[in-house]
């Protein structure tokens, strides 16, 4: 099984630096696995883009990184 090529937040739009999307493998490890996303940003996600594409460090609440060109 491959990503989903979303490479955009679906709560605004931005890029979400997903790893799994630019490296078109889920063993390419992401930021978000190491962080906790609150229910509440998770519930924000419109239906019909949950498990569709994940949300970027800023609407998850967590600090910017550098993030290595793909």
């Amino acid at each position: 099984m491959q990503p989903k090529a979303n490479p955009l937040c679906p709560l605004c739009g931005e890029p979400n630096d997903c790893a799994p999307v630019r490296s078109g493998s889920f063993d390419t490890p992401c930021w978000c696995t190491t962080v906790t996303i609150g229910a509440d940003v998770l519930a924000r996600i419109p239906a019909a883009q949950r498990n569709q594409s994940c949300v970027c460090r800023r609407c998850a609440g967590q600090p910017a990184a550098a993030v290595p060109p793909a």
